[in-house]
């Protein structure tokens, strides 16, 4: 029977409503797991941090259900809880430490989402000519926000608090399980007062006597094109903040129907009664179901040893998808400058519009997250079976995983099928790249040249080979002259392909 340790933080008979709901939840996780067959137990969280390292060190279980949303009444620490599961190499739901981290501040929330080009309300001093609304920069649950957070000027905003624009608009939240998108609701304002700001805040979502609770409801049946797009953007989130497990980004709508994403929730309420369960309902999940996915569907190792070496489950295919954004993971590994990401791009935007004419193909992998690496090939130019890996990117968070060698495997088996008999690779001589060259001398390549310099001083050109175990048969197109690749295009490969693996 698989051992499960539900995780939360300690709750006071006098905690305000939000912080009560953990009870509730913590008691409905632990029903529903071992209804599903696991055996659940529960531990409590204190600043005591000495306390839990030994609980969960002195029986390490199968899994830890994160269920910690603060520590000592403070909402920030709660990224107390992913640091010390992570630290202890323990398999736990929800977002990692890197993504809790960012996540839990709302301002750097704001610059990385603005940063990969998904639209958030703008900030004072960016022209906006309305309302702002005033947000504590770590609180969650609403917590502090209420009508009078909305104001005509942000020129006071206290320690710790932000300002954006407020979104007179729809509300639209959008839970995603899995890197999958749940069906998604809508919160109607309904009978609202003309002269109180559409908020749904700490009074709406809390007390059940007020005029809020009672006039704010949860709608589905959002129109296709609309669920489509908010969809979308929903996923691109997703990959920018390296989110993993579950969470829900909560949008407004302006009257055009531009979409601007208000909030980020690493960690929502699970309770069998919140917005997550319903949308989960709605696509056909019961409770039980749903806690089974979470608890089953992490991918989070054991030990960090065995994170190092244990082999991740990935779905190799060659499509490029619409929600499928190349730059965000180029610019998640840290090894990419912007021109660079805006290639990677390029090539990917040439490949969907011209498909299988395009000079680029494609293999790209699939985790329990989406999208976690890809590589970039093709037939060089005038070469009757040479072929050059352009790129292979795997995201930080699956280093060590082999999602590398599975991409690269997938390259060459695909160059071997219709011919190829040499694959090449360039890359930085910089000690950045280090890992790169080591990862290339552990599949086989060989070290061709050197061309000192060639990207700038000190920046040196490397040029690897790999040779395959290729039939005899000539490429499908051998006895067609390979078209050249457009000089521009050229020019930006030779200029970007130091090939940055991240793996």
């Amino acid at each position: 029977m698989k051992r499960c340790i539900v995780l939360h933080q300690a709750v006071d008979a006098g905690a305000p409503p939000d912080e009560q709901e953990v009870l509730s939840t913590v008691a409905s996780v632990v029903r529903a797991l071992r209804v599903q067959g696991w055996h659940a137990e529960t531990l409590v969280l204190t600043a005591d941090l000495a306390a839990a390292t030994a609980a969960l060190s002195r029986d390490p279980p199968d899994l830890v259900f994160n269920l910690v949303d603060s520590l000592s009444g403070a909402d920030a620490l709660a990224v107390v809880a992913p640091a010390l599961l992570q630290h202890l190499g323990l398999r736990f739901t929800g977002a990692r430490l890197a993504a809790y981290a960012l996540t839990a501040d709302k301002v750097a929330t704001r610059a990385a989402l603005r940063a990969a080009g998904i639209a958030v309300p703008p900030a004072p001093g960016e022209g906006w000519r309305g309302r702002y609304i005033v947000k504590n920069s770590t609180a969650h649950s609403s917590a502090g926000i209420s009508p009078h957070s909305v104001v005509a000027h942000a020129d006071r905003v206290p320690k710790g608090h932000f300002a954006e624009a407020f979104i007179d608009g729809r509300e639209i939240n959008v839970s995603i399980l899995h890197g999958q998108v749940l069906p998604i609701a809508e919160l109607a304002f309904e009978d609202w007062p003309d002269d109180l700001p559409r908020v749904n805040d700490y009074e709406a979502k809390w007390d059940t006597a007020s005029l809020a609770y009672a006039r704010i409801n949860r709608r589905f049946g959002l129109d296709e094109a609309l669920s489509a797009r908010l969809g979308t953007i929903a996923r691109e989130c997703w990959r920018a903040l390296g989110l993993c497990g579950y969470a829900r980004i909560d949008f407004r709508l302006d009257a055009e129907g531009v979409a601007y994403v208000i909030d980020v929730n690493t960690n929502p309420c699970l309770d069998e009664d919140a917005g997550f369960a319903a949308a989960a309902a709605q696509a056909g999940l019961t409770y039980e179901t749903l806690i089974l996915r979470i608890a089953e569907g992490e991918e989070h190792a054991t030990t960090p040893s065995a994170r190092r070496h244990a082999r991740a489950v990935v779905a190799i295919r060659e499509e490029l998808r619409p929600g499928d954004d190349i730059g965000a993971l180029c610019r998640a590994t840290g090894f990419f400058i912007d021109a660079e990401v805006a290639i990677a791009e390029e090539l990917a935007a040439d490949r969907r519009a011209r498909g299988t004419a395009s000079d680029y193909r494609f293999v790209l992998a699939d985790g329990a997250c989406g999208l976690c690496g890809y590589a970039c090939y093709g037939a060089i130019p005038g070469a009757a079976s040479g072929w050059d890996l352009y790129w292979i990117v795997v995201h930080p968070e699956m280093h060590g995983h082999g999602v590398g060698r599975q991409l690269l495997h997938a390259v060459m088996s695909r160059v071997s099928a219709v011919g190829g008999v040499r694959l090449y690779a360039e890359t930085s001589g910089k000690p950045l790249y280090a890992p790169t060259r080591a990862f290339y001398e552990g599949t086989g390549f060989t070290l061709q040249a050197t061309l000192p310099d060639f990207y700038a001083p000190g920046d040196a050109k490397l040029i690897w080979c790999r040779s395959l175990d290729s039939p005899t048969r000539p490429r499908a197109d051998a006895n067609v002259k390979p078209a050249s690749l457009a000089p521009t295009t050229d020019r930006k490969l030779r200029a970007a392909a130091r090939l940055r693996d991240s793996t």
